[in-house]
């Protein structure tokens, strides 16, 4: 596999992973974005790649940054972990994030202690 296809793959894995973690069919996705269900699928199995316009519809449509689509494609090495954490975050579920804050009181609480 060549390394365009496989920036492709992993590009198209993130994008499948958020968009089921939205709850979001391909169908759902393709309406909310202008494509067909088709090109989802496309993408999805990294057999097509996509336009700006399209990576920022997802991103807008699925409520996550650029940075959590190029997880595993591009070098964090150089971004903060503040912004790691929040790029992560947005694609939890409530009840994640609820139960994400009670961790961090808690080790707030038994650090202040």
């Amino acid at each position: 596999m060549g390394e365009d296809n496989k920036i492709l793959c992993i590009l198209g894995n993130n994008i499948c992973t958020a968009r089921k973690q939205k709850n979001f069919t391909q169908e759902d996705l393709a309406y909310k974005i202008n494509k067909s269900d088709k090109y989802i699928s496309m993408i999805e199995r990294g057999a097509s790649g996509l336009s700006i316009t399209a990576l920022v519809g997802l991103c807008n449509t699925l409520n996550i940054t650029p940075n959590h689509l190029f997880n595993g494609i591009i070098k964090y090495d150089t971004i903060d972990i503040d912004t790691q954490i929040i790029d992560k975050l947005a694609v939890l579920t409530s009840a994640d994030k609820k139960f994400l804050l009670e961790v961090i009181d808690y080790i707030i609480q038994k650090g202040s202690k």
